[in-house]
């Protein structure tokens, strides 16, 4: 017998990925580029409070990762080099450049 799916139906594979595909903030244009992890995911992965990541992605606040959560960080990003580190994590004005 098919099944009928209704057009609220739809499969957990067709999500749509809602993630901004771009960003301000060269630590989440990272996590962009090589993760499809949510900002929530990669948080967790990394060990850092997911509030905490947003304020550092918005410029909120200084990134100040522990050794730890930076061991993580490069190992989720598959970050090979230093030279692959960002500066800083917040959003980087384009303006004064």
């Amino acid at each position: 017998m098919p099944i009928i799916l209704c057009q609220y139906d739809a499969p957990f594979f067709m999500k749509k990925d809602r993630r901004p595909q771009e960003s301000a903030s060269p630590i989440e244009t990272l996590r962009l580029q090589r993760t499809k992890l949510s900002q929530a995911e990669f948080a967790v992965r990394c060990g850092i409070p997911l509030r905490t990541y947003q304020r550092w992605v918005l410029g909120e606040t200084e990134a100040k990762p522990t050794p730890r959560q930076w061991k993580a960080i490069m190992q989720v990003l598959e970050i090979q080099s230093l030279d692959e580190v960002p500066d800083n994590f917040g959003p980087i004005d384009m303006k004064s450049g």
